[in-house]
C-alpha cells in the first residue's frame, strides 16, 4: 500500500479552450524487489521510482500515468534521483503557465499522434521548451510526463499506445519472442530461486556478470547445468557486464576463455566496454574493434547499453557494436527512443528494448514500441514484489511465445485498490 506522504508535487491548470481542469501529481514510488538485484555498479533491495499522475476534469475525466525507473546514479550513465525529478516539475510547471497564459499557436508536428485535444500539444510543446532542458537529469524526466500523457493520448482515443505508435489495430500477433528475465550478481542458492523464477516465464535468460573472473566463471556453470535440465531447452542468454571492463585485453581473455564455452546459448553481451568509450584513444578503440569480431564470428552480438542516451550517441560506437538496448529514461521518453530506433536501423544495427526497474507500468509503456524489435527484457514487473506493484494488467508472459501485448487503452495497466486513491478518477 502506498505512503501517503510520498506526493512531493501538486500543480492545477486550467486550460478553457479544452473545458478542462488539469492537475500533474508527482509522487515517490517505493518498489521492493523480490530478489537482490545486483550489479558491477550497485547493490539493491527497494528502488525509488518516479510517478507521474495527469488528472483531467471536465470534458474528459481521465488520468494518465508514467513512472521514470531511478538506479542509484551512476556518472556518465544513471543522471537522476528523486529529488531531481521533483526540481524539474517545479520547473516545468512555472513554464507550462507561462505557455498557458501567452496562447501561442502550437504545432502537432512534434507528436506521432493527431487530431488530439490542444491542451495535449500545449503539454509536450512546454516539455520541449522548457528552459531546464540543458540539465543532466532532464531525460530521465522528461519521460515520466511524457509517459503519462502518451497513456493519457491512448484513453482519450480509446487505443493501445502500440496500436496508436505503430498504426495497428491488432497487437496479439506481434513478435516478441525473446523476451529475457533478468538474474544478478548473487550468491548460488538465491541465483538459482532467481533463474527458476524467471523459468516460469521465459527460457531467455540475461545474467549480470562483471569482471571477477572466477565468480563469472561459476555463474555461468550454474545457468548452463540449470538449463540443460529443461527438455528440449531452446532459450538464449545475454551477459550484461554493465560496463565494468576498462581493459580490452581482460575483456577479451574473459571472451574467449569463459564465454566461448557456451556460443551456442549466447545471443549477446551488453556494454563490456567503459561508458566513456569514444574518449578513448584510437588504439584502445580498435581493440573494442576486434572483439566485436571475434564475437561475431562465433554469432555472438556486441550491444551497447550505459554508453546510449539520444540519437546523437549512437553513431559514434557502431564499429564497436552490433546492437543498441534502448531505454525510455535514456532517451526522454517514447519519442526519444523512435529517434534512437529509426538511427540505429539506418545503420544496420540490432534493436533491443529494455528498462530501468520498474513497475508494470513502466514496462508497459516501453511496451509500446516493442513492435520494433523481437529482443527485450521489460521483466519489471517480475523483479518486483506484489505488494508494492501499484498495477495490474497490460502484457502477459507466455513462456512459449514471449510477450503477449495488451489491448487495453493507453498503456494497458490497471490500478491495484488501494493505490493513488485520492487521484485516480
Amino acid at each position: 500500500m502506498e505512503n501517503e506522504e510520498t506526493e512531493l508535487n501538486k500543480i492545477t491548470f486550467d486550460f478553457p479552450e479544452d473545458k478542462i481542469k488539469l492537475t500533474l501529481i508527482h509522487k515517490k514510488l517505493e518498489l521492493h524487489l523480490r530478489s537482490s538485484f545486483n550489479t558491477s555498479h550497485s547493490s539493491t533491495t527497494i528502488r525509488n521510482n518516479s510517478i507521474i499522475i495527469i488528472k483531467i476534469e471536465g470534458q474528459y475525466n481521465l488520468y494518465g500515468l508514467g513512472e521514470s525507473g531511478l538506479p542509484p546514479k551512476k556518472k556518465g550513465c544513471y543522471l537522476a534521483d528523486i529529488n531531481d525529478i521533483k526540481n524539474f516539475i517545479n520547473d516545468y510547471s512555472i513554464h507550462l503557465k507561462n505557455v498557458i497564459e501567452k496562447k501561442e499557436e502550437i504545432s502537432e508536428d512534434n507528436f506521432p499522434i493527431k487530431n488530439l485535444p490542444k491542451f495535449i500539444y500545449i503539454l509536450i510543446h512546454a516539455l520541449d521548451t522548457c528552459p531546464s532542458n540543458k540539465e543532466l537529469y532532464y531525460n530521465c524526466a522528461k519521460n515520466c510526463i511524457e509517459g503519462a500523457i502518451f497513456d493519457l493520448c491512448g484513453k482519450i482515443k480509446k487505443k493501445s499506445l502500440v496500436s496508436l505508435i505503430n498504426n495497428i489495430d491488432d497487437t496479439n500477433n506481434l513478435p516478441n519472442e525473446y523476451a529475457f528475465y533478468t538474474v544478478t550478481i548473487v550468491e548460488e542458492e538465491e541465483f538459482i530461486k532467481a533463474l527458476y523464477f524467471g523459468l516460469k516465464y521465459t527460457q531467455y535468460i540475461k545474467v549480470k556478470l562483471n569482471k571477477n573472473y572466477n565468480h563469472s566463471k561459476r555463474a555461468l556453470e550454474i545457468l548452463n547445468n540449470e538449463c540443460n535440465k529443461i527438455p528440449n531447452y531452446k532459450g538464449k542468454w545475454s551477459i550484461d557486464l554493465n560496463s565494468d571492463y576498462s581493459n580490452p585485453e581482460e575483456a577479451l581473455k574473459f571472451i574467449i576463455e569463459i564465454v566461448l564455452q557456451y556460443k551456442e546459448k549466447i545471443y549477446m553481451i551488453e556494454q563490456p566496454f567503459p561508458i566513456n568509450i569514444i574518449e578513448q584513444n584510437e588504439e584502445e578503440i580498435k581493440k573494442w574493434e576486434k572483439i566485436k569480431e571475434k564475437c561475431e564470428e562465433n554469432n555472438i552480438l556486441i550491444f551497447a547499453d550505459e554508453s546510449i542516451s539520444t540519437e546523437e550517441s549512437i553513431n559514434p560506437l557502431k564499429k564497436i557494436i552490433s546492437g543498441i538496448n534502448i531505454k525510455l529514461e535514456k532517451c526522454g521518453g517514447i519519442r526519444g527512443a523512435l529517434k534512437c530506433i529509426k538511427k540505429g536501423k539506418e545503420l544496420n544495427l540490432k534493436i533491443w528494448i529494455g528498462s530501468m526497474v520498474g513497475s508494470t507500468l513502466l514496462m508497459n509503456l516501453a511496451s509500446s514500441i516493442i513492435p520494433f524489435s523481437i529482443y527485450s527484457d521489460l521483466d519489471g514487473g517480475l523483479l518486483v514484489d506484489d505488494v508494492s506493484n501499484p498495477f495490474s494488467g497490460g502484457f502477459f508472459w507466455d513462456v512459449n511465445k514471449g510477450i503477449i501485448l495488451s489491448n487495453d487503452y493507453g498503456a494497458g495497466v490497471n490500478v491495484k485498490e488501494g493505490f493513488f486513491k485520492d487521484y485516480i478518477i
